[in-house]
């Protein structure tokens, strides 16, 4: 058997995606989301797409037999499945729609040849013609499965920059926002097709098949990649969800104070009534445009009026809302992340330094304070 460094870490990466795959499709704590299911689809037809070539390649199994018992079409499975995976992640409520289930076509098309193929070989099915109508049929599964990936990430990155677009227009609603780690999926599978292309190239012109080997560890550390931050991002924006309908339920009527001025109380009607703080692109410009006056007149009332300036005025609320979200019982166990997230701050460095720079500790020293 051939065994090296290579093909061990392969293996590591089979065996975790498979392991993970099975835990999420047999967890009723992540079962019944479609996101997740779809993650845990994409894992493992990365794991036995890699499975069946591992064992080809450490000489477990001929290259027939490879073909005979372990061959599917999964290039034309899981840019389907990535497609759908990152609609259910941008929009969880969204049904899929009749033409879009036509994108597993191809797949159920490659498929067929495959199992007749299999079906032969195990029934002693003699017919050179079949056979031969067979062969080329994991070069064309190659070939296409290339284009589809390359086309599918390419339209995934366009659909996660329009849907942050449109999200910036009303980010106080969603659960969303930092979106980038998905980017940053689509671009390294971008770039693990575009090795794949060039590999494919390569065996065709020297016949070696150790140069997938920078494919298929690739492939290893995208199962890796995909488990943890696809959960850990799907755990935060659960919390986030729950956080939010909190948010939402708890909003309390604002009565403005006699002494203050028209301006001052449109101001806070806006900004705490509306809970307006909780955007995270919230700017004294934009408030400014929205009360139809100048930044410096708007700043210099707050000032005036408010005895702070608007940074000042805007992180003690944003704190004051995360204090009450680590004071809830019910959100003991949930992350700084999602908890900062929803209090307004755009990333957990930002909501640490202002919390310690306002309350003097940090929230985790808060939080901790409680119990």
């Amino acid at each position: 058997m051939n065994f090296n460094i290579f093909n061990s870490i392969i293996l590591a990466g089979i065996f975790q995606g498979i392991v993970f795959a099975m835990v999420v499709l047999f967890s009723k704590k992540y079962n019944i989301f479609k996101s997740t299911l779809l993650l845990a689809g994409i894992i493992l037809s990365f794991s036995l797409s890699n499975l069946g070539y591992y064992l080809r390649d450490i000489n477990l199994i001929t290259a027939m037999q490879f073909y005979e018992y372990c061959y599917v079409p999964f290039p034309l499975l899981i840019p389907v499945l990535l497609y759908f995976y990152v609609g259910a992640f941008l929009d969880p409520q969204k049904k899929t729609k009749l033409r879009e289930k036509f994108l597993y076509v191809p797949f159920a098309i490659f498929l067929l040849p495959c199992i007749a193929f299999k079906i032969a070989k195990l029934s002693g099915f003699q017919n050179d013609t079949f056979y031969r109508s067979i062969y080329y049929v994991p070069f064309e599964v190659e070939i296409l499965g290339i284009l589809m990936m390359m086309v599918t990430m390419l339209y995934c990155i366009i659909k996660i920059n329009r849907f942050e677009r449109s999200n910036d227009k009303n980010i106080i609603n969603s659960t969303n926002s930092g979106l980038r780690w998905l980017k940053w999926t689509c671009g390294g599978l971008i770039f693990l097709t575009t090795v794949w292309s060039y590999q494919m190239i390569k065996i065709q012109i020297d016949g070696m098949t150790s140069a997938f080997y920078l494919l298929w560890i690739g492939i290893s550390i995208m199962i890796y990649w995909l488990g943890h931050i696809g959960i850990y991002k799907f755990g935060i924006q659960q919390q986030r969800k729950k956080i939010r309908n909190y948010s939402i339920e708890s909003k309390i009527s604002y009565v403005p104070e006699k002494q203050k001025s028209d301006y001052i109380v449109t101001f806070e009607k806006m900004f705490i009534g509306e809970k307006r703080f909780l955007d995270p692109t919230i700017t004294l410009d934009k408030i400014a445009d929205e009360l139809h006056l100048s930044k410096s007149y708007l700043s210099r009332i707050i000032n005036g009026e408010l005895g702070s300036s608007f940074p000042d005025y805007l992180n003690a609320l944003r704190v004051e809302e995360a204090k009450s979200y680590l004071s809830n019982a019910d959100f003991s166990n949930y992350t700084l992340v999602a908890i900062g997230l929803e209090a307004g701050f755009n990333s957990k460095t930002t909501f640490n330094n202002t919390f310690k720079k306002v309350t003097g500790i940090t929230p985790s020293d808060f939080k901790n304070g409680l119990r």
